[in-house]
């Protein structure tokens, strides 16, 4: 049977130029495998490192309160989102994958590297377009802190240049409710401290021009937006 014909059956898909994948049964309905089973193949195929990241990550690592509705994937290499029937992948660019931490996960098709908590936590706030706004990011540190171990945070946090995002996630770590508080508890008080040892300038909340509210003198954050969790 033809390659064309193969694919109008919905047995094999094409989500990448000269990469065809079979669907199994159980995907045929949605025209490709679950990103979380396309992307090892893919990725192999292409020779790319890669990690999961963002509010895909953070999915997998249980704060789903607001599933995704692309699968986000960091990639050293730029690349086009991928549609592949129900399907879609957005690729981010980072140049440097090396220092970021990050876990397996144990797919049909292979192992899913994926971004620790604690370094999903930095990159929602390096990426906060990505990641839906500061008020999602919000909702999805309301449950991602309750896996976020705190000497990992504070050894990456130590070893980043992002000290705008570690501020900011401090600030916004003190303002939700998370169901079980220890690691919050946990975290803010490494956050602070490490905040107070290297004495960053103050930043925006958010990135734009807006008129701010007030300061916070413990994350030398200028609030120039208010911040509200959906949990």
């Amino acid at each position: 049977m033809s390659l064309l014909r193969l694919r109008k059956k919905g047995i094999v898909a094409t989500p990448y130029k000269n990469f065809h994948i079979i669907v199994s049964p159980e995907y045929q309905a949605f025209g490709c495998l679950s990103a979380n089973q396309l992307i090892p193949l893919l990725m192999e195929h292409l020779k790319i490192s890669y990690y999961v990241c963002l509010l895909s990550a953070a999915e997998l690592h249980g704060a789903a309160h607001q599933r995704p509705q692309t699968f986000q994937v960091m990639t050293n290499k730029r690349m086009r989102p991928i549609d592949c029937g129900r399907i879609t992948v957005n690729f981010i660019f980072k140049k440097d994958l090396s220092y970021v931490p990050t876990q397996s996960f144990n797919v049909p098709t292979g192992y899913l590297m994926t971004s620790t908590p604690e370094a999903t936590a930095i990159d929602l706030l390096l990426y906060p377009y990505q990641a839906g706004g500061i008020n999602h990011i919000a909702t999805v540190l309301s449950e991602l802190v309750e896996v976020i171990e705190p000497q990992k945070l504070l050894v990456l946090v130590r070893s980043s240049a992002q000290n705008a995002c570690v501020q900011r996630l401090g600030c916004i770590l003190e303002k939700i409710d998370p169901y079980e508080t220890k690691q919050k508890v946990a975290c803010i008080k490494l956050l602070r401290e490490h905040i107070q040892h290297i004495h960053p300038s103050y930043v925006s909340l958010i990135a734009r021009d807006i008129k701010s509210l007030s300061r916070d003198k413990t994350w030398r954050i200028v609030v120039n937006t208010d911040t509200e969790s959906d949990i």
